[in-house]
């Protein structure tokens, strides 16, 4: 159950926008890749950096997503994958965020209802429990039905640019 506080209670003052961006970024985050399949059953992805384990028994997981065509699919089909994103899969993390990559070939691997990317650093395969809206976003809660990981090092994000672990190459500009 959601429990919002009384109006009086929330106070009225927000963060000014960019300086709330600006001090955000400065939290790390991993990449991933959140998919599902499209009404042809044909695979879907987009860049996510707002992916977090919830709970391990049960093992549930969310995304946040704003509306657009992966989340109105997300909603209506109850089922996404988790793609997450090792250090040399920046182009994969351009290409999902909507600058396609034309140097790049996407290879899907189909769990038993959605698609994952075939060498990611980790992958789950998630059933929406429950949907909550916040704002602008709406986070999906889900069970994670299966999963699995490689080894290798993560491609994260920091102050707004793209990094690797020591020994991967040099952090890169978002574009």
């Amino acid at each position: 159950m959601v429990h919002s506080l009384p109006a009086d209670a929330r106070g009225s003052a927000c963060a000014e926008p960019l300086r709330f961006r600006h001090s955000v970024s400065r939290f790390a985050t991993g990449i991933a890749v959140v998919s599902c399949l499209d009404d042809e059953d044909r695979p879907q992805g987009m860049t996510i950096s707002s992916f977090t384990s919830i709970s391990l028994e049960p093992a549930t997981v969310l995304v946040s997503l704003k509306p657009g065509r992966t989340h109105a699919l997300i909603r209506r089909r109850g089922w996404y994958g988790v793609s997450v994103l090792g250090g040399d899969q920046e182009a994969w993390s351009r290409h999902f965020s909507g600058r396609a990559q034309d140097d790049i070939a996407v290879a899907w691997l189909m769990k038993q209802r959605v698609p994952v990317l075939r060498d990611a650093l980790a992958w789950f395969e998630c059933e929406v429990d429950s949907v909550l809206q916040v704002h602008d976003h709406t986070l999906f809660v889900a069970r994670v039905t299966d999963c699995d990981h490689a080894s290798g090092s993560p491609l994260m994000f920091y102050a707004s640019r793209y990094h690797r672990p020591p020994g991967d190459a040099s952090p890169s500009g978002a574009g």
